[in-house]
């Protein structure tokens, strides 16, 4: 497996340097190319379906930090959503695209929870900056370079803010992530559950990056203690060997599913417990230590934030990339 991404990665960087990215072959039948928007509509369409959207018009966020339901406009929502999630040196293309990323995503939470009557749209924790920071916390903690990075958010808010992604005339349930092992997922092959435009594309440059791959050791009993921490009733196996079985992978590499004593885990629901920062991993067991590869970082589905950066620096605009990563979608 280490040898093959190695001379993957080989391969990568020498036709990096003598071909243009739109020509990089990433299997033998799949090129990177921009995409072509082939559904149109009028201004008619658009209208109504910004109009549809501007009705919700704030995010009502319970922040866990306070312990209460606070009010955002979408436009301070946006600068706060996305200072959390990115830096500014990132490249400019490759910003906006994150913003209306992040942007149609939570609004589509809101969607879904104005539906079901819920008493707030999600939940974020501004004290750890998960999801939502206020203006006020962003310039308490980057005081000096606060004004630089304020007014780089604001600028990318101001041209993206009222932009989103659609399908089928319906705002997208637009996953996001920090790199992917190479591949993307279809978001069926993980949850079971067809969404069209959330399919496998591929994300080479993505293995290219510093933190591409990570490894976590944990002895025997470290491991069926975390277990245990989560499920009173686990029991490991007395086989040491055989204590994680039946690991089922996608084509992908995505672990979908494992045996870890007398419980079936999610890959998901695995990589959660041990700090794993993908479900895409391999696992060794020697000297009673189980040690653990895991490739990309994130859930892998939708937009990998670090082929965003490298799309956009192949000179991509923040639609292209969307349009890249979100099969057959419209950008409004």
């Amino acid at each position: 497996m280490m040898k093959k991404n190695i001379v993957y990665i080989l391969l990568l960087v020498m036709l990096t340097a003598v071909i243009p990215f739109t020509a990089l072959l990433v299997r033998s039948d799949k090129n990177i190319t921009k995409p072509v928007t082939t559904t149109v509509q009028t201004p008619s369409e658009k209208t109504t379906l910004k109009s549809a959207q501007q009705n919700n018009n704030a995010f009502r966020i319970y922040d866990n930090a306070f312990q209460k339901t606070i009010t955002v406009s979408d436009f301070d929502f946006c600068i706060g959503a996305i200072a959390t999630q990115t830096d500014i040196d990132v490249p400019y293309e490759a910003l906006k695209a994150e913003i209306v990323a992040v942007h149609t995503y939570y609004a589509y939470l809101r969607n879904e929870s104005r539906k079901n009557n819920k008493d707030f749209d999600f939940e974020c924790n501004s004290k750890t900056w998960k999801v939502y920071v206020s203006e006020s916390q962003l310039k308490e903690k980057l005081r000096d370079t606060f004004d630089e990075y304020y007014q780089t958010f604001k600028n990318a808010v101001e041209e993206v803010g009222d932009t989103f992604i659609y399908y089928n005339n319906a705002l997208c349930k637009a996953s996001y992530f920090e790199i992917s092992a190479g591949n993307t997922f279809s978001y069926n092959e993980i949850y079971e559950e067809d969404i069209p435009y959330l399919y496998s594309v591929p994300s080479p440059f993505d293995t290219l990056a510093n933190n591409y791959t990570t490894r976590l050791s944990f002895s025997y009993n470290e491991l069926n203690e975390k277990i245990a921490e989560c499920f009173s009733d686990f029991k490991p196996s007395e086989k040491h060997s055989d204590n994680i079985k039946n690991i089922r992978k996608t084509e992908n590499g995505a672990v979908i599913r494992l045996n870890v004593g007398n419980h079936t885990l999610t890959g998901d629901e695995f990589a959660e417990i041990l700090h794993l920062r993908s479900c895409c991993f391999t696992v060794d067991f020697k000297n009673n230590v189980y040690t653990f590869t895991v490739y990309g970082y994130g859930n892998n589905i939708g937009l990998s934030k670090y082929g965003a950066c490298k799309l956009a620096e192949q000179g991509y605009d923040f639609k292209e990339i969307l349009q890249y990563y979100y099969s057959g979608v419209n950008i409004l």
